[in-house]
């Protein structure tokens, strides 16, 4: 029996860093994958802890055929608001995509999610 909750800790220690960014738990981390340019571009978004209950860092990671890349942001936490936002334009020039994401990021419940997202240009509704 302890070797069977050995291997299994250890199974789900080795997982654990495949669900989310280094350094980030899983549970802060949403995925989200969008046509562009007829391929799949995948963004992983994940919540740093609050600095002093006030801006959340977000690191973004965005994946396709061709490469991917990083981006940071961050998010003013109003405090009492059942949701803190932020929008941003990231280029997607770095995965050679003449595109722009337009993405509205939601904070609340230490997890970042993206709520909308446009194709730029013609702000194609994604999400």
């Amino acid at each position: 029996m302890r070797t069977f909750v050995a291997v299994l800790a250890l199974f789900a220690a080795g997982i654990g860093p495949a669900l989310g960014q280094p350094g980030q738990p899983a549970s802060r981390c949403t995925h989200d994958t969008f046509p562009v340019g007829n391929q799949p571009v995948t963004v992983t978004a994940c919540a740093g802890a609050p600095d002093s209950g006030q801006t959340v860092a977000v690191t973004e990671t965005f994946k396709s055929a061709s490469g991917s890349f990083n981006h940071t942001t961050s998010i003013d936490v109003l405090p009492g608001a059942s949701a803190s936002r932020a929008v941003q334009d990231v280029a997607l020039a770095p995965l050679g995509l003449q595109y722009t994401l337009h993405l509205t990021l939601a904070y609340r419940d230490a997890t970042v999610i993206i709520e909308h997202a446009l194709l730029l240009p013609g702000a194609v509704p994604l999400k």
